[in-house]
């Protein structure tokens, strides 16, 4: 559906988006239980003949929910996503017609539109690109919290109305942060009940705090239709806790095995091809995690239609679970802040092939994100520090391009979800808790330790991490003794090439044949590194590495 003009939406090829239609606009809006807040902004714009970006930028700022928007006027186009950019947008302009699409691939010319080099180098590295650009020169995305305005055919502007910026201490002590965190955590699992409306409430629950807060709320607040869930190796930690915790709450709980041939079984399917071919977006690979687990409930009708699936994203990392190791600086000069920065956050986030780590690689890299935090601190003379940066970038790449893509598994399915810990006004606490609160998520643990939802936050629920199944557990006693001799690098590399195909615990790797791991040159960081080249060739049509291991996945 077209604007008479200058506009043209094409829908993903995952039902996200639905389209409202009046004499003088279009409207694609993509979100749940915002039918009402945008009936008065449908009604607004076709009685207000003067409309401009500061009037639309308004609205969208009132908005604390997930939602996706892109409207069609006689005079105007806007398009903007969510604080989270759980509902990607990407455009380009043609032949003076702007097009848009939560697909950066349904918008391509292959015969016209070049490929960006530089972005498929972080691409290959980390799983996404970065800042605004897609895999192809001429077609950006709307980075979260951003929109677009159109006018005139010609005329646009970008604009921030949401920024996620880390270093905008408030002054206050640390029980107000306290009273004020449980504050947060109160209203927003209240938030969670009311829009579920009484529909079940199915979580994915972990061994981890962020899970076991959605579930343990909504027991404190009497919320009695919740299913848990968990899935992974036989016997694996995750599942242990996760099944203590929902026996405690009284929730009914489903453990889903997945195996080296159940999974191989599973990615050779019709169903994982076709949520491959469909979720790839141009920017970021494919989230399967909780993939195999979501289609064997549905199958079993444990999962139905109407439930609504509630994540933990993104709560470890807003908490400060991904502040930097190294110590923190303070300044003005973002560059010198960036340098003491980056090696942290390279080898963090762009080592999904040793062998891609080169200088000139790495050079990209530092020149891509070097060049997107001076563009996003719109202030001058402020003062900054490395943690803010660190986490800014996080969060305008991997968090809202890889990380969000899980959402799409739900959406595949037909299935509702909500992220309440990637709330805004979550978001927006967290963004002024000081960092000696806030790191190694201080403030949080302590905080949901004294609130001890539906009795679950004492020690006998945390269960300690360790290493399934249990042949690889004592096999890994005398590797690691026999490498005492080698160095850790060199442990690790063999960890990963040698044991990681049968410890990662959704069988990730089991996409591929053992053999073709372990007869790989290249050594790779876990199963996303695989996913990458996959999704390269079903982009791209050729992947980096031009070898045979991606035909015994025949997508």
């Amino acid at each position: 559906m077209e604007n008479i003009y200058y506009g043209k939406f094409i829908p993903g090829n995952i039902e996200q988006w639905r389209m409202y239609e009046n004499e003088d606009n279009i409207i694609w809006l993509a979100g749940d239980n915002l039918d009402k807040k945008f009936n008065h902004f449908i009604k607004y714009i076709s009685k207000n003949k003067v409309i401009n970006n500061n009037i639309l930028k308004k609205f969208i700022q009132d908005i604390d929910d997930h939602f996706g928007l892109l409207c069609f006027n006689k005079n105007w186009i806007f398009a903007c996503v969510d604080f989270t950019r759980s509902y990607p947008l990407f455009w380009k302009k043609i032949e003076g017609k702007f097009l848009f699409s939560p697909q950066a691939i349904n918008i391509l010319d292959k015969n016209k539109d070049l490929i960006d080099e530089d972005q498929l180098i972080a691409f290959r590295m980390s799983g996404y690109t970065i800042d605004k650009g897609s895999l192809w020169k001429n077609i950006r995305g709307l980075n979260a919290g951003e929109f677009i305005f159109i006018e005139n055919e010609k005329d646009y502007i970008i604009q921030n109305y949401f920024s996620y910026r880390p270093w905008k201490y408030v002054n206050k002590s640390y029980s107000e942060f306290k009273i004020q965190l449980k504050y947060e955590i109160n209203k927003i699992i209240k938030d969670t009940i009311s829009k579920a409306n009484g529909r079940t409430i199915v979580i994915p629950l972990s061994a981890g705090l962020d899970s076991r807060l959605i579930a343990s709320g909504l027991k404190h607040f009497n919320y009695t239709d919740v299913k848990c869930f968990t899935y992974g190796l036989k016997d694996n930690y995750e599942s242990k806790a996760s099944k203590i915790i929902a026996n405690k709450l009284g929730y009914e709980w489903k453990f889903v095995e997945i195996n080296q041939k159940k999974a191989k079984n599973f990615y050779l399917s019709l169903n994982y091809k076709n949520f491959m071919n469909n979720s790839q977006d141009g920017c970021a690979t494919s989230t399967i995690q909780g993939l195999y687990a979501i289609n064997n409930l549905l199958k079993n009708n444990y999962i139905n239609i109407d439930d609504v699936v509630i994540n933990g994203n993104s709560g470890d990392f807003i908490s400060g679970g991904h502040i930097p190791k190294k110590n923190i600086l303070k300044g003005k000069n973002i560059t010198l802040l960036f340098d003491e920065v980056f090696e942290e956050h390279f080898e963090k986030h762009y080592s999904l092939w040793q062998n891609l780590k080169n200088k000139k690689n790495k050079n990209i890299i530092k020149r891509l994100l070097l060049n997107q935090i001076q563009n996003s601190i719109e202030e001058n003379g402020i003062y900054l520090n490395t943690h803010g940066i660190a986490e800014t970038l996080e969060y305008q790449n991997r968090q809202t391009k890889y990380v969000i893509n899980a959402q799409r598994i739900y959406e595949f399915y037909n299935l509702k979800w909500q992220l309440p810990l990637w709330n805004k006004s979550f978001i927006k606490f967290w963004e002024n808790v000081p960092i000696d609160f806030k790191k190694n998520q201080k403030l949080y643990k302590d905080a949901l330790l004294e609130l001890n939802m539906g009795g679950v936050w004492n020690e006998e629920y945390n269960v300690k991490n360790y290493v399934s199944p249990k042949w690889v557990r004592v096999l890994r006693v005398f590797l690691k003794a026999y490498f005492l001799f080698y160095g850790k690098n060199k442990w690790h590399n063999f960890e990963k090439k040698y044991l990681e195909y049968w410890t990662d615990n959704i069988c990730g790797q089991s996409m591929l044949p053992y053999k073709n791991i372990i007869k790989s040159k290249n050594i790779s960081r876990h199963y996303v590194s695989w996913l990458t080249i996959f999704s390269e060739d079903l982009m791209l049509n050729s992947n980096w590495q031009h070898q045979d291991n991606y035909k015994d996945l025949e997508i």
